[in-house]
């Protein structure tokens, strides 16, 4: 079996970049954007000097969650990733508009979140309808769980239903990366039950008090732990 890749999400400074590529994470995931649109989004400046820092050591993944191509362009022109996550509304940005991004930009790989509602049934979802549609325009999915109330996805600390997580990946060749509620407990039953290519954490590598709403706000003990559970899975 190939070595499950990890990304650690909510980067917000140099230093926990570095603290994160030295446990061993593979994707280093930055939310940032001119507009603010999220909580712990950083300014393009910020995002640019972390995605320096980091250089060829991870792969750099940059998050938004606008749904405006010219907006996401303008961001992309101040700090460029590795890879451009869209977690935004789903059905805000086509794959006719992803298009338009990937020639834009034409060194950028594209993440697309995939939306699971905890609790629903997959046939009672849209999941498979996404797959299909967006896989041409995708180089990676990140399936993560989505509240019905919230327009973008993801960073809500809920598990869903691994069971779809392994109906997505066995439906598509885009390497999958699971997310969602995921920890050093419950990682590495995750990576047995669907065999992805990477799993994900944001909420359970932050620190649990005030420190998780600042600037430094991943935890090494979690990193570490939810590296080596997803290592030793």
């Amino acid at each position: 079996m190939a070595k499950v890749i990890v990304q650690i999400y909510g980067i917000r400074s140099v230093e926990d970049a570095r603290m994160v590529i030295d446990a061993g994470g593979d994707h280093l995931g930055v939310s940032y954007g001119s507009i603010k649109r999220t909580p712990g989004q950083l300014d393009c400046a910020q995002a640019r000097a972390i995605f320096d820092a980091i250089g060829n050591d991870a792969v750099k993944v940059g998050l938004t969650v606008a749904e405006d191509i010219d907006e996401i362009s303008d961001n992309l022109n101040e700090a460029l990733p590795d890879v451009l996550h869209l977690s935004g509304d789903i059905d805000a940005i086509e794959p006719d508009q992803i298009r338009v991004l990937r020639k834009r930009f034409p060194s950028l790989r594209i993440m697309q979140a995939i939306p699971v509602l905890a609790g629903v049934p997959l046939d009672e979802q849209r999941v498979m309808e996404y797959v299909k549609e967006y896989e041409p325009v995708s180089d990676f999915f990140l399936i993560d769980t989505k509240t019905p109330e919230a327009g973008d996805i993801g960073a809500t600390g809920l598990t869903h239903d691994r069971s779809i997580d392994k109906a997505i990946i066995e439906a598509t060749d885009v390497p999958c990366i699971i997310a969602g509620g995921l920890d050093e407990q419950n990682v590495a039953e995750a990576i047995a039950q669907t065999d992805p290519y990477g799993v994900d954490s944001f909420s359970f590598t932050n620190y649990s008090d005030e420190r998780g709403d600042g600037l430094h706000c991943k935890d090494p003990q979690k990193v570490i732990a939810f590296v080596q559970a997803a290592r030793d899975a």
